[in-house]
């Protein structure tokens, strides 16, 4: 897969994802409070994302044929670490006044999620 795809459907994610975050922000006054966190969620899964696209490339093509599944691996764990520090720094910082950000970040988590699958398959087929 070639950056500049990658790119055009990183953007088109993004862009309905914070479509979907607004129309939630408009209509759901208890999620309005966590605006700051929903923007920071969509920033850190689009870098984790072109991270992993580059580290992906680099993997595939490598001569180590097993680059590829190490990366992923390494790539979940170290997502799960990233998100769950991410969470907790959140919470103990603003103390929110209810749950909704841990939905919000779960909405965004699986968005971004699955286009990671989606991009990495293709980069594994590919080469």
């Amino acid at each position: 897969m070639y950056p500049r795809y990658f790119f055009k459907y990183l953007a088109i994610v993004t862009a309905c994802t914070v479509a979907c975050l607004g129309a939630l922000h408009v209509t759901a006054t208890q999620a309005q409070i966590h605006w700051k966190l929903a923007i920071s969620s969509v920033l850190l899964f689009v870098l984790v994302c072109i991270g992993l696209f580059y580290a992906g490339s680099s993997a595939a093509r490598s001569s180590n044929k097993y680059a590829f599944t190490n990366l992923v691996s390494l790539s979940v764990f170290g997502k799960m670490v990233l998100t769950m520090a991410f969470l907790y720094v959140y919470q103990q910082v603003t103390h929110p006044e209810n749950q909704w950000f841990v939905g919000i970040f779960l909405f965004c988590y699986v968005v971004y999620t699955s286009f990671e699958v989606w991009f990495m398959t293709k980069l594994a087929k590919e080469n």
